[in-house]
């Protein structure tokens, strides 16, 4: 069949291809770099809860350890911090290693600081009798997703002798 007389087979012409795929070079490349910072953001904000959660329970173990009556443990332990952290089998790194060493295949590192005795307040009292509290922080560092500066996350806690 051939058309009838005056209507004309109309498709893309030249110039419209062109403009499409001009188009297309154009509003693709900011949509992908787009998507791709839209996924960093959401790395970050999964890494972020993962580092709280590892933050957590290592905070969660030191004050279990405050209170054990355990030997090597309890408040006094934290005067001596490299001992109660490193010691091989009994230390905290040591005693948790089952809990943390998924988050550490995944790029975090956590450390554990105790402060001297402090009074309530957080500060070395002139009065030895006051000071009846240690800080601890638990601090979390990772990667952000970007692949910018690591990303710390603390915790800290007073802990006392009961």
């Amino acid at each position: 069949m051939s058309p009838r007389h005056g209507q004309l087979r109309r498709g893309f012409s030249l110039v419209e291809a062109i403009i499409v795929v001009l188009v297309l070079a154009i509003s693709i490349p900011p949509t992908v770099v787009w998507l791709g910072d839209a996924g960093a953001r959401r790395a970050d904000a999964v890494n972020a809860v993962r580092a709280s959660t590892l933050s957590t329970a290592v905070m969660e173990t030191i004050l279990a350890d405050a209170s054990s009556t355990a030997p090597g443990l309890g408040f006094g332990a934290f005067a001596n911090s490299a001992a109660y952290l490193d010691t091989p089998m009994t230390g905290l790194r040591a005693r948790i290693a089952s809990i943390t060493g998924l988050f550490e295949s995944m790029g975090f590192a956590y450390t554990v600081t105790f402060s001297a005795l402090v009074d309530s307040a957080g500060v070395v009292n002139a009065d030895p009798g006051l000071n009846l509290f240690r800080k601890v922080t638990v601090s979390v560092t990772y990667a952000a997703a970007g692949g910018t500066n690591p990303i710390s996350i603390s915790v800290e806690a007073f802990v006392t002798q009961l």
